[in-house]
Protein backbone atom coordinates (compact mmCIF):
# COMPACT_ATOMS: atom_id res chain seq x y z
CA UNK A 1 0.00 0.00 0.00
CA UNK A 2 0.90 3.57 -0.73
CA UNK A 3 1.73 5.89 2.41
CA UNK A 4 -0.99 7.81 2.97
CA UNK A 5 0.14 11.95 2.29
CA UNK A 6 0.00 14.07 5.82
CA UNK A 7 -2.95 16.04 6.52
CA UNK A 8 -3.80 19.09 4.87
CA UNK A 9 -3.67 22.08 7.67
CA UNK A 10 -5.42 25.14 7.21
CA UNK A 11 -5.05 26.62 10.29
CA UNK A 12 -5.09 30.24 11.41
CA UNK A 13 -2.40 32.00 13.26
CA UNK A 14 -4.92 33.02 16.02
CA UNK A 15 -6.55 29.85 16.73
CA UNK A 16 -8.49 30.71 19.72
CA UNK A 17 -8.34 28.72 23.02
CA UNK A 18 -9.59 25.48 23.16
CA UNK A 19 -13.56 25.36 24.04
CA UNK A 20 -16.26 23.06 24.62
CA UNK A 21 -17.99 21.09 22.40
CA UNK A 22 -21.52 22.93 23.24
CA UNK A 23 -19.75 25.82 22.61
CA UNK A 24 -19.27 24.43 18.77
CA UNK A 25 -22.27 27.10 18.03
CA UNK A 26 -20.27 29.81 18.58
CA UNK A 27 -17.59 28.82 16.38
CA UNK A 28 -17.48 29.59 12.85
CA UNK A 29 -16.64 26.64 9.65
CA UNK A 30 -12.82 28.08 9.66
CA UNK A 31 -12.39 28.10 13.33
CA UNK A 32 -14.42 24.75 13.99
CA UNK A 33 -12.41 23.20 10.85
CA UNK A 34 -8.83 24.21 12.57
CA UNK A 35 -9.77 22.94 15.73
CA UNK A 36 -10.52 19.39 14.33
CA UNK A 37 -7.68 19.43 12.27
CA UNK A 38 -5.54 20.37 15.16
CA UNK A 39 -7.05 17.25 17.41
CA UNK A 40 -7.03 15.18 13.95
CA UNK A 41 -3.26 16.09 14.84
CA UNK A 42 -2.85 15.33 17.88
CA UNK A 43 -4.43 11.98 18.04
CA UNK A 44 -7.60 12.64 19.16
CA UNK A 45 -9.90 11.19 16.63
CA UNK A 46 -13.27 11.60 18.21
CA UNK A 47 -13.13 14.97 18.70
CA UNK A 48 -11.43 15.67 15.39
CA UNK A 49 -14.42 14.21 13.85
CA UNK A 50 -17.02 15.92 15.86
CA UNK A 51 -15.54 19.06 14.79
CA UNK A 52 -15.06 18.86 10.99
CA UNK A 53 -18.23 17.50 10.45
CA UNK A 54 -19.47 20.61 12.28
CA UNK A 55 -17.54 22.57 9.94
CA UNK A 56 -19.16 20.77 6.98
CA UNK A 57 -22.14 21.85 8.43
CA UNK A 58 -21.99 24.95 8.29
CA UNK A 59 -21.56 24.55 4.67
CA UNK A 60 -18.79 26.96 3.51
CA UNK A 61 -17.56 25.88 0.23
CA UNK A 62 -14.00 26.33 0.24
CA UNK A 63 -13.72 24.55 3.75
CA UNK A 64 -15.62 21.61 2.34
CA UNK A 65 -12.55 20.19 0.41
CA UNK A 66 -9.86 20.03 3.08
CA UNK A 67 -12.89 19.41 5.70
CA UNK A 68 -13.56 15.97 3.60
CA UNK A 69 -10.01 15.19 3.05
CA UNK A 70 -9.37 15.58 6.59
CA UNK A 71 -12.50 13.62 7.76
CA UNK A 72 -11.04 10.85 5.77
CA UNK A 73 -7.90 10.47 7.90
CA UNK A 74 -9.89 10.40 11.18
CA UNK A 75 -12.24 7.60 9.96
CA UNK A 76 -9.07 5.86 8.54
CA UNK A 77 -7.78 6.13 11.96
CA UNK A 78 -10.52 5.19 13.67
CA UNK A 79 -10.95 1.73 11.85
CA UNK A 80 -6.86 1.11 12.07
CA UNK A 81 -6.94 2.06 16.17
CA UNK A 82 -9.72 -0.89 16.37
CA UNK A 83 -7.77 -3.38 14.40
CA UNK A 84 -4.96 -2.68 16.81
CA UNK A 85 -3.19 -0.16 14.60
CA UNK A 86 -3.06 -2.77 11.89
CA UNK A 87 -3.89 -2.10 8.54
CA UNK A 88 -5.86 -5.78 7.72
CA UNK A 89 -7.14 -8.48 10.21
CA UNK A 90 -5.13 -10.52 12.14
CA UNK A 91 -4.93 -13.80 9.80
CA UNK A 92 -4.06 -15.61 12.90
CA UNK A 93 -7.57 -14.98 13.57
CA UNK A 94 -8.97 -17.32 10.80
CA UNK A 95 -6.02 -19.74 11.09
CA UNK A 96 -6.81 -21.05 14.69
CA UNK A 97 -10.78 -21.44 13.89
CA UNK A 98 -9.82 -23.50 11.08
CA UNK A 99 -7.45 -25.89 12.93
CA UNK A 100 -10.25 -26.30 15.32
CA UNK A 101 -12.26 -27.47 12.72
CA UNK A 102 -9.55 -30.11 11.38
CA UNK A 103 -8.79 -31.35 15.20
CA UNK A 104 -12.24 -31.94 15.18
CA UNK A 105 -12.33 -34.11 12.31
CA UNK A 106 -9.81 -35.78 13.73
CA UNK A 107 -11.50 -36.67 16.96
CA UNK A 108 -14.57 -37.54 15.54
CA UNK A 109 -12.60 -40.11 13.23
CA UNK A 110 -10.61 -41.90 15.96
CA UNK A 111 -13.93 -41.61 17.99
CA UNK A 112 -16.03 -43.62 15.06
CA UNK A 113 -12.50 -46.32 15.06
CA UNK A 114 -13.05 -47.00 18.91
CA UNK A 115 -16.56 -47.52 18.07
CA UNK A 116 -16.73 -50.17 16.06
CA UNK A 117 -13.56 -51.65 18.22
CA UNK A 118 -15.83 -52.26 21.10
CA UNK A 119 -19.33 -52.85 18.84
CA UNK A 120 -16.75 -55.73 17.38
CA UNK A 121 -15.55 -57.11 20.34
CA UNK A 122 -18.62 -56.94 22.07
CA UNK A 123 -20.08 -59.11 19.25
CA UNK A 124 -17.20 -61.64 19.25
CA UNK A 125 -17.80 -62.66 23.26
CA UNK A 126 -14.37 -60.61 24.09
CA UNK A 127 -13.53 -57.84 27.07
CA UNK A 128 -13.26 -54.49 25.34
CA UNK A 129 -10.40 -52.63 25.71
CA UNK A 130 -11.53 -49.38 26.79
CA UNK A 131 -8.20 -47.55 27.32
CA UNK A 132 -7.74 -46.15 23.78
CA UNK A 133 -11.66 -45.12 23.28
CA UNK A 134 -11.59 -43.65 27.03
CA UNK A 135 -8.64 -41.44 25.47
CA UNK A 136 -10.11 -40.37 22.53
CA UNK A 137 -13.52 -39.74 24.34
CA UNK A 138 -11.60 -37.09 26.49
CA UNK A 139 -9.94 -35.97 23.17
CA UNK A 140 -13.20 -35.51 21.57
CA UNK A 141 -14.74 -33.45 24.79
CA UNK A 142 -11.61 -31.19 25.23
CA UNK A 143 -12.25 -29.73 21.35
CA UNK A 144 -16.19 -29.66 21.73
CA UNK A 145 -15.87 -27.36 25.08
CA UNK A 146 -12.53 -24.84 23.23
CA UNK A 147 -14.51 -25.00 20.10
CA UNK A 148 -17.87 -24.31 21.96
CA UNK A 149 -16.02 -21.22 23.92
CA UNK A 150 -14.28 -20.32 20.68
CA UNK A 151 -17.31 -19.17 18.41
CA UNK A 152 -18.39 -16.52 20.83
CA UNK A 153 -14.84 -14.71 20.37
CA UNK A 154 -14.91 -15.59 16.77
CA UNK A 155 -18.23 -13.95 16.19
CA UNK A 156 -16.85 -10.50 18.56
CA UNK A 157 -14.24 -10.61 16.15
CA UNK A 158 -16.45 -10.35 12.93
CA UNK A 159 -18.35 -7.36 14.66
CA UNK A 160 -15.21 -5.22 15.11
CA UNK A 161 -14.47 -6.01 11.53
CA UNK A 162 -17.39 -4.82 10.40
CA UNK A 163 -17.31 -1.50 12.53
CA UNK A 164 -13.93 -1.19 10.50
CA UNK A 165 -15.51 -1.73 7.38
CA UNK A 166 -18.07 0.51 7.97
CA UNK A 167 -15.52 3.38 8.99
CA UNK A 168 -13.13 2.94 6.02
CA UNK A 169 -15.98 2.59 3.69
CA UNK A 170 -16.78 6.22 4.81
CA UNK A 171 -13.18 7.10 4.34
CA UNK A 172 -13.22 6.01 1.41
CA UNK A 173 -16.19 8.35 0.73
CA UNK A 174 -14.57 11.32 2.32
CA UNK A 175 -11.40 11.04 0.41
CA UNK A 176 -13.57 11.15 -2.97
CA UNK A 177 -15.60 13.36 -2.46
CA UNK A 178 -12.88 15.50 -1.75
CA UNK A 179 -11.44 14.68 -4.48
CA UNK A 180 -14.70 15.45 -6.83
CA UNK A 181 -14.94 19.11 -5.50
CA UNK A 182 -11.08 20.43 -5.99
CA UNK A 183 -9.66 18.05 -8.43
CA UNK A 184 -5.61 18.98 -7.65
CA UNK A 185 -6.30 17.40 -4.43
CA UNK A 186 -4.77 14.14 -6.22
CA UNK A 187 -4.01 12.63 -2.73
CA UNK A 188 -7.29 12.19 -1.82
CA UNK A 189 -7.58 10.03 -4.74
CA UNK A 190 -4.91 8.17 -3.88
CA UNK A 191 -5.70 7.55 -0.51
CA UNK A 192 -9.46 6.10 -1.44
CA UNK A 193 -7.58 4.16 -4.39
CA UNK A 194 -5.32 2.04 -1.53
CA UNK A 195 -8.00 2.06 1.39
CA UNK A 196 -10.13 0.43 -1.20
CA UNK A 197 -7.82 -2.23 -1.77
CA UNK A 198 -7.51 -2.51 1.87
CA UNK A 199 -11.25 -3.12 2.22
CA UNK A 200 -11.46 -5.41 -0.51
CA UNK A 201 -8.73 -7.85 1.75
CA UNK A 202 -10.56 -7.54 4.99
CA UNK A 203 -13.71 -8.37 3.27
CA UNK A 204 -12.91 -11.23 1.93
CA UNK A 205 -11.24 -12.52 5.02
CA UNK A 206 -13.93 -11.25 7.40
CA UNK A 207 -16.37 -13.08 4.99
CA UNK A 208 -13.73 -16.76 5.42
CA UNK A 209 -14.26 -15.99 9.14
CA UNK A 210 -17.68 -16.03 9.23
CA UNK A 211 -18.11 -19.11 6.88
CA UNK A 212 -15.35 -21.07 9.34
CA UNK A 213 -18.14 -20.40 12.49
CA UNK A 214 -20.68 -21.52 10.39
CA UNK A 215 -18.48 -25.04 9.96
CA UNK A 216 -17.55 -24.79 13.43
CA UNK A 217 -21.44 -24.95 14.92
CA UNK A 218 -22.04 -27.70 12.09
CA UNK A 219 -19.23 -29.52 12.80
CA UNK A 220 -19.79 -29.03 17.22
CA UNK A 221 -23.58 -30.75 16.21
CA UNK A 222 -21.73 -33.76 14.89
CA UNK A 223 -18.68 -34.16 17.04
CA UNK A 224 -21.59 -34.34 20.54
CA UNK A 225 -23.63 -36.70 18.43
CA UNK A 226 -20.28 -39.13 18.19
CA UNK A 227 -19.73 -38.65 21.70
CA UNK A 228 -22.59 -39.31 23.24
CA UNK A 229 -22.41 -43.22 20.75
CA UNK A 230 -19.46 -43.77 22.29
CA UNK A 231 -20.27 -43.04 26.07
CA UNK A 232 -23.25 -45.10 25.25
CA UNK A 233 -20.70 -47.98 24.69
CA UNK A 234 -18.23 -47.25 27.78
CA UNK A 235 -18.93 -48.06 31.19
CA UNK A 236 -19.44 -45.48 33.72
CA UNK A 237 -16.21 -46.25 35.77
CA UNK A 238 -14.15 -46.30 32.54
CA UNK A 239 -15.16 -42.96 31.70
CA UNK A 240 -12.84 -39.82 31.53
CA UNK A 241 -13.81 -37.49 34.31
CA UNK A 242 -14.28 -34.42 31.92
CA UNK A 243 -18.05 -36.36 30.30
CA UNK A 244 -20.53 -34.65 32.76
CA UNK A 245 -18.98 -30.97 32.33
CA UNK A 246 -19.44 -28.28 35.17
CA UNK A 247 -23.40 -28.05 35.25
CA UNK A 248 -23.82 -26.71 31.60
CA UNK A 249 -26.60 -28.93 30.29
CA UNK A 250 -25.40 -28.74 26.81
CA UNK A 251 -21.65 -30.09 28.15
CA UNK A 252 -22.92 -33.63 30.03
CA UNK A 253 -22.64 -36.16 27.72
CA UNK A 254 -23.99 -38.90 30.06
CA UNK A 255 -27.70 -39.89 29.29
CA UNK A 256 -30.16 -39.03 32.45
CA UNK A 257 -30.31 -42.19 33.39
CA UNK A 258 -26.72 -42.38 33.81
CA UNK A 259 -26.22 -38.82 35.40
CA UNK A 260 -25.13 -38.68 39.02
CA UNK A 261 -27.74 -35.91 41.64
CA UNK A 262 -26.62 -32.65 41.75
CA UNK A 263 -25.19 -32.11 44.88
CA UNK A 264 -27.65 -30.08 47.22
CA UNK A 265 -30.32 -31.50 44.59
CA UNK A 266 -32.44 -33.76 47.46
CA UNK A 267 -35.87 -32.77 48.34
CA UNK A 268 -36.68 -29.46 46.58
CA UNK A 269 -39.36 -28.52 49.56
CA UNK A 270 -36.01 -28.33 51.72
CA UNK A 271 -34.73 -24.57 52.29
CA UNK A 272 -31.20 -23.94 52.27
CA UNK A 273 -29.20 -24.15 55.21
CA UNK A 274 -30.03 -20.89 57.49
CA UNK A 275 -33.14 -20.22 55.39
CA UNK A 276 -36.09 -20.13 57.58
CA UNK A 277 -38.85 -22.95 56.69
CA UNK A 278 -41.80 -23.52 57.09
CA UNK A 279 -44.33 -26.40 57.93
CA UNK A 280 -47.18 -27.47 55.52
CA UNK A 281 -50.25 -27.52 58.08
CA UNK A 282 -50.48 -31.20 57.19
CA UNK A 283 -46.73 -31.65 58.84
CA UNK A 284 -47.36 -29.60 61.20
CA UNK A 285 -50.58 -31.42 62.03
CA UNK A 286 -48.37 -34.80 61.65
CA UNK A 287 -45.74 -33.45 64.32
CA UNK A 288 -48.44 -32.73 67.00
CA UNK A 289 -49.69 -36.00 66.73
CA UNK A 290 -46.50 -37.51 67.11
CA UNK A 291 -45.87 -35.04 70.45
CA UNK A 292 -48.99 -36.27 71.62
CA UNK A 293 -48.03 -39.79 71.80
CA UNK A 294 -44.75 -39.66 72.91
CA UNK A 295 -45.70 -37.60 76.12
CA UNK A 296 -49.09 -39.51 76.65
CA UNK A 297 -50.93 -35.91 77.17
CA UNK A 298 -52.56 -33.58 75.00
CA UNK A 299 -50.29 -30.38 74.16
CA UNK A 300 -51.76 -27.26 74.80
CA UNK A 301 -53.24 -25.53 71.73
CA UNK A 302 -52.98 -21.99 72.96
CA UNK A 303 -51.05 -19.45 75.35
CA UNK A 304 -52.20 -22.10 78.64
CA UNK A 305 -49.48 -23.79 79.92
CA UNK A 306 -50.96 -26.78 80.88
CA UNK A 307 -50.90 -25.29 84.70
CA UNK A 308 -53.33 -23.04 84.13
CA UNK A 309 -50.14 -20.35 83.64
CA UNK A 310 -49.86 -18.42 80.31
CA UNK A 311 -47.35 -20.49 78.83
CA UNK A 312 -43.40 -19.64 78.84
CA UNK A 313 -41.21 -20.91 81.49
CA UNK A 314 -42.61 -23.47 84.13
CA UNK A 315 -44.45 -22.04 87.07
CA UNK A 316 -42.25 -21.54 90.10
CA UNK A 317 -39.05 -21.40 87.67
CA UNK A 318 -37.17 -18.97 86.71
CA UNK A 319 -35.02 -19.12 83.61
CA UNK A 320 -31.70 -18.35 82.39
CA UNK A 321 -30.41 -14.50 82.32
CA UNK A 322 -28.35 -14.37 79.05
Amino acid sequence: MRTLLPLLFLVSAGLAAEKAPDEFAKLDARELHNRGTRRLAEGDLAGAEEALRASLARDVDPLRPPALHNLGHVRFGKGKAALGGKTAGDVTELSIARSYLEAADADISDMKDQIELLDKAKAEGREPDYVPATSALGGGISTYRTMKKLIPKEEAMVAKRAGVVALWTRSVGDFRGAHELDAADTQAKANADAIEELLRALRLETGALEETIEAQRRKLEELRAVIQELVKRIPDDKLPQNTEGDGDEDENFLPPERQKPKQGGGDPKKGKAGEEQKMTEQEARGSLEGLKSEFGRKMPAGGQDGNGGNGGTPKGKKGKDY
